[in-house]
C-alpha cells in the first residue's frame, strides 16, 4: 500500500490549489505588517493589527469548529473563500485611494482574521477526508511543507510586489489567489464521512462536547497545553518582525521579506523531516523543542547583527514548525472524525489565540521597555514554562508507574 499522499490524485488537486492560495496569504501577511508599521511607526499598532488578524480564532474558534462538523465542508470553504476575495479587493482599493488609516486597517484585518479563523477548522478537517488513513501522516506533513514553502517564497514575492506596485497590489493579489482554492474545492471528491447526515443539536452542546472530548483525552490535552506556550511566547514574538526589520536592523521591507522567508525556510526542513516518518515524535519531543525555541528567542533579542539574526530565525522556523506540524500529526491521528472539526478548532484557537495575545503583549510592552528587552524576557519565559511542563510530565509518569 502506497502511504504517500502524493500518489492520491484527489489530494494532489487540493494541494496545488491550496499552495497557490497560501502564497497569496503570505504576500498579504507581509504587506499587512509592513503597511501597519509604515502608517503608524509604532510597535503597539503592529501588535494590534497582528492581534486583530488572529484574535477571531480565539473568540469564535469553538463555534467555527462546530460549524465545520455540522455543515458541508466543501460549501463552507467555497463561501468563506469567496468572502475573502471581496475583503481583499476592498482593502486593496482603499489602500490605492489612500483612504486607510491604522484603525481602518485594523478593522479590515479583523474581518480577514474572522474569515481565516472560520476557514481554519474546515481546512484542517478537509485534508483527512481527501486521503486514505494510511496516507494521513504524509498528507498532513506535505500540506505543512506547502504552507512553509509559501512562507519562504511568498515574502520574497511580497517584497517585489510592494517595491514595484505598492501594498494595494499585494492585497489584490491575495484576493485573486483564493480562486485557485475555490477551483480545487469544486473539483475534489471528499470521503463520505464528511457528508454524513448530522443530527442537529444546540450549538453550545456541541461546543461543550468538543471541549469535554479534549479534556478527557490526556494526550491531546497535553499537546494543546504545550502548543499554547509555543504560540504565546514564540509565534507572538515573530509577529514583531516588521519592527525588527526597520527599528533594530534599519533595513526596511527588504529585511522583513528576508526574515519572514527565513522562518519559512526553517519550517520546510521540519516538514520534510516529518513527511519521511514521525515514529519518534511524541509530546515530550515537542516540549523539549519549545525549551530550545525559547532560548533562541532570547538570543534573537540580544542580537544586533542582521545576518546572524537571520540564521537564528531559520532555527526558530525549524523548531516552532516542528511543534506546530508535529502536534497536528499527533492530534489528527488520535481524534475521531465526528469531532475532528471541533478539536481542530481548539488547536487553532490556542495556536492563533496565543499568537494574537503574544503579539499584543509584546507590542505593548515593547513600546514601554524596548523591543529587544521584551523579546529576551519572552524567550526566558517560554523556556521556563516548557521546562516546568517537562518536569510535570515526568513526575506524572513516575506516579503512574508506581500505582
Amino acid at each position: 500500500m502506497n502511504t504517500s499522499a502524493l500518489s492520491n490524485r484527489n489530494y494532489l488537486i487540493y494541494l496545488i490549489g491550496n499552495t497557490i492560495s497560501l502564497h497569496g496569504l503570505w504576500i498579504y501577511r507581509v504587506a499587512l505588517g509592513w503597511y501597519a508599521w509604515q502608517i503608524s511607526n509604532s510597535e503597539f499598532w503592529v501588535g494590534v493589527v497582528a492581534f486583530a488578524q488572529f484574535a477571531p480564532a480565539v473568540v469564535f474558534g469553538p463555534l467555527f469548529g462546530v460549524l465545520a462538523d455540522r455543515f458541508d465542508r466543501r460549501a463552507a470553504s467555497l463561501l468563506i473563500n469567496s468572502m475573502s476575495i471581496l475583503n481583499m479587493l476592498l482593502m486593496g482599493l482603499l489602500a490605492q485611494l489612500g483612504q486607510i488609516d491604522i484603525t481602518v486597517l485594523a478593522m479590515l484585518s479583523l474581518m480577514q482574521g474572522t474569515l481565516d479563523g472560520a476557514h481554519m477548522p474546515v481546512r484542517m478537517s478537509v485534508v483527512p477526508n481527501l486521503v486514505d488513513k494510511s496516507q494521513l501522516q504524509s498528507a498532513i506533513a506535505i500540506t505543512s511543507i506547502s504552507f512553509n514553502v509559501s512562507r519562504f517564497v511568498g515574502p520574497a514575492l511580497a517584497g517585489v510586489v510592494i517595491a514595484g506596485s505598492g501594498v494595494a497590489a499585494a492585497f489584490v493579489l491575495n484576493g485573486v489567489s483564493y480562486l485557485s482554492l475555490i477551483a480545487a474545492m469544486i473539483v475534489v471528491r471528499l470521503n463520505p464521512a464528511t457528508e454524513r447526515p448530522h443530527r442537529p443539536r444546540h450549538v453550545w452542546h456541541e461546543m461543550g462536547e468538543g471541549v469535554r472530548y479534549v479534556l478527557s483525552h490526556p494526550r491531546i490535552r497535553a499537546l494543546l497545553v504545550i502548543i499554547a506556550v509555543a504560540s504565546l511566547f514564540g509565534r507572538g514574538v515573530l509577529e514583531m518582525m516588521p519592527a525588527f526589520a526597520d527599528e533594530v536592523y534599519q533595513r526596511g521591507s527588504a529585511a522583513l521579506a528576508i526574515l519572514t522567508s527565513a522562518i519559512g525556510a526553517g519550517a520546510i526542513v521540519s516538514g520534510l523531516v516529518l513527511s519521511r516518518g514521525a515514529g519518534w515524535l511524541d509530546a515530550q519531543v515537542i516540549r523539549w523543542a519549545v525549551i530550545a525555541g525559547g532560548l533562541l528567542i532570547a538570543l534573537l533579542g540580544l542580537l544586533d547583527q542582521f545576518w546572524v539574526a537571520v540564521g537564528v530565525v531559520v532555527l526558530l522556523g525549524i523548531i516552532l514548525s516542528l511543534c506546530g506540524i508535529g502536534s497536528q500529526i499527533l492530534i489528527q491521528t488520535l481524534v475521531e472524525d465526528e469531532v475532528r472539526g471541533r478539536v481542530s478548532s481548539l488547536w487553532g484557537t490556542i495556536t492563533f489565540g496565543g499568537t494574537a495575545l503574544g503579539s499584543l503583549l509584546v507590542g505593548t510592552a515593547a513600546s514601554v521597555w524596548g523591543l529587544q528587552n521584551v523579546v529576551v524576557a519572552a524567550g526566558i519565559a517560554c523556556s521556563a514554562t516548557a521546562a516546568i511542563s517537562v518536569y510535570h510530565s515526568r513526575a506524572s509518569g513516575v506516579r503512574a508507574a508506581s500505582d
